[in-house]
């Protein structure tokens, strides 16, 4: 499968996804890209600060995190994660246990080791939050060939190089949330 299909597939699966279990889908959307970039200056937020740069009510952005399930709370009720990841990774072949490294900047992968590191993805459409529809299927193997067990297990499924796996997260903000990151 070429690089356009696989990236198209995956945002396809996870706008079904987030369409198919969310109560207000036009929320969330504005909520995702407002939380992430609060959330990137380092400090957890409140929903009012997440409400005002999204230019939502505040009852909408409770409901849409609330929705969403996936939200890491400080003991005070501000958002401190939304499955986010460093940007340096560490992380076993999910097959051999080989360390994996990747370093990016969130726009680009900067470094891997191995080089040919592939990235596996399947959404669970009955499954309730993110982390369960899809973050859960995502692995890191070493290569194409260390990741075959798994692409048979999960068909409906795929593989990404890095590249192909940024490609489609940079797809999926913009398809899923109106940003170009």
């Amino acid at each position: 499968m070429t690089e356009l299909n696989q990236a198209a597939r995956v945002v396809d699966d996870i706008r079904t996804f987030f369409d198919t279990t969310q109560a207000d889908p036009q929320a969330l959307r504005g909520v995702m890209p407002a939380a992430i970039r609060l959330l990137a200056e380092g400090r957890p937020v409140s929903p009012v600060e997440i409400a005002q740069a999204a230019n939502l009510t505040l009852a909408r952005v409770q409901s849409a995190l609330r929705d969403l399930g996936d939200v890491e709370w400080t003991p005070d009720g501000r958002v401190e994660g939304l499955g986010l990841t460093p940007p340096e990774v560490e992380s076993p072949d999910a097959a051999t246990g080989e360390p994996l490294r990747i370093v990016a900047d969130g726009r680009r992968i900067l470094a891997a080791d191995p080089s040919s590191i592939v990235i596996s993805w399947f959404v669970d459409p009955l499954a309730e939050g993110v982390r369960a529809a899809a973050c859960q299927y995502g692995h890191f193997f070493a290569s194409p060939e260390s990741a075959a067990a798994w692409l048979t297990r999960y068909p409906q499924g795929g593989v990404l190089s890095l590249d192909e796996a940024m490609e489609a997260a940079r797809r999926s903000a913009v398809a899923d949330f109106g940003v170009t990151p």
